[in-house]
């Protein structure tokens, strides 16, 4: 578990999954949170998720984040990595929070928490992120982390997207 001052960060293991795949509900029982509808803008994600973490369990905390505000004790939104850092010790981040509670800082807490406990890894020399190729929120939230634009990059769909990094080294000098 990762933990901010306003957010908790839950790896999201095979039960917690079983259970939202059962109902908001169920994962609200087991968590003793609040679990509203919308809580993520990708409910498919789940699912492949799910099956991800299910053929490679190895992937818990390197994958798939259950976003919780604290204080609300409130499911925001998700977040985490890829997979497992790559032999080159490359990680890939990202990130949602449920549109109630945007422009509150939140974005940039979790981004920068998940650097923190990537770089907490010796073996992790950088972390990436993908935007869409645009000046968003999602631009500001990555900068805020220490990530820099490095160039624009072609998604599995051959769209454009930028591509953002930080290094070991950055990160130390901040």
């Amino acid at each position: 578990m990762i933990q901010t001052p306003r957010l908790q960060l839950l790896p999201c293991t095979l039960q917690h999954f079983e259970s939202l795949l059962q109902g908001n509900d169920t994962l609200a029982d087991l968590l003793g949170i609040t679990v509203p509808e919308g809580w993520t803008e990708y409910p498919e994600m789940v699912l492949v998720a799910y099956d991800k973490l299910r053929n490679d369990p190895s992937m818990l905390g390197w994958f798939f984040y259950l976003v919780i505000h604290r204080e609300d004790k409130r499911l925001i939104g998700a977040g985490g990595f890829k997979g497992k850092p790559n032999h080159q010790g490359i990680v890939e981040m990202g990130y949602e929070i449920s549109q109630d509670y945007r422009e509150q800082g939140l974005g940039s807490e979790m981004a920068q928490a998940l650097v923190r406990f990537a770089f907490g890894h010796s073996y992790v020399q950088k972390v990436i992120a993908h935007t869409e190729e645009e000046y968003n929120a999602s631009v500001k939230i990555l900068q805020k982390a220490g990530m820099r634009f490095v160039g624009t990059v072609k998604n599995k769909e051959n769209e454009d997207l930028w591509e953002w990094e930080i290094t070991r080294v950055q990160y130390q000098e901040q």
